[in-house]
């Protein structure tokens, strides 16, 4: 579990001023050097359509469709702040610029790293290797972190491709994007158990509690298919 994640948010805000802001040369080209994979990042899996024509298609490849403003950490440290992020959940990559006002031509990829973590507004992704490689690893959202165990999103997107009217009565259907997120509750080792979408199978995986946390569902009237209403379970299943 990275139950360091959200006390490390804490305690680099009153040192911001230490670290490596891109509104000092230096610290571009040292940061630069450090995290960016400069590469071709940008035509790599899109999909065949440009992802800047937002008006070719329906959705959004990206948790949101704009830039943020963000910071960028490195173990206990904050390594860079109030920088342009956004998370590209197609190619599970985050691309990160200079300022809001830069050109995105300009954005590069963040290395993925398990030591390497960003929160964008109020969201924390982390980056989990898999098998101890990061080849087959990804970003995951932070939705909580208890004494016990935490909630973790994996913000996956499935893809429609264009289709062409077939006939004179038809019409042209554009490209789409669709959240279809996964879940995965993490335990205190740091291993990652993913949730089924049914609701019914939900509830098996708190075993010899499923009928404490079943019964809480009814209570309350939660859907458990229902983000908000899941994490207020795994909140209160982290007390039992």
């Amino acid at each position: 579990m990275r139950k360091l994640i959200i006390m490390m948010i804490v305690l680099v805000t009153g040192f911001a001023a230490g670290a490596q802001d891109f509104g000092n040369n230096y610290g571009i080209r040292q940061f630069t050097n450090d995290l960016f994979q400069l590469d071709e990042y940008i035509k790599r899996q899109n999909k065949g359509i440009d992802f800047e024509d937002t008006a070719s298609y329906v959705g959004t490849p990206y948790n949101h469709p704009d830039y943020l403003m963000g910071n960028v950490y490195k173990n206990d440290s904050l390594w860079a702040s109030n920088v342009a992020l956004r998370y590209n959940a197609i190619a599970d990559e985050m691309e990160i610029k200079e300022s809001l006002n830069s050109p995105n031509v300009d954005a590069r990829v963040l290395t993925k790293s398990p030591d390497v973590f960003v929160k964008i507004m109020k969201d924390i992704y982390i980056f989990a290797p898999y098998k101890g490689g990061i080849e087959g690893g990804g970003y995951f959202q932070v939705l909580f972190e208890g004494d016990k165990i935490g909630l973790f999103k994996k913000p996956k997107k499935s893809f429609t491709a264009e289709k062409k009217a077939s006939t004179s009565i038809t019409r042209d259907l554009p490209a789409s994007f669709k959240d279809k997120p996964v879940y995965y509750i993490v335990d205190k080792n740091g291993k990652y158990y993913e949730l089924p979408s049914s609701r019914t199978k939900k509830l098996k995986v708190f075993g010899a509690n499923e009928k404490a946390i079943k019964a809480y569902v009814r209570q309350y009237g939660l859907d458990l298919n229902k983000e908000n209403d899941l994490l207020r379970v795994i909140k209160h299943y982290d007390t039992f």
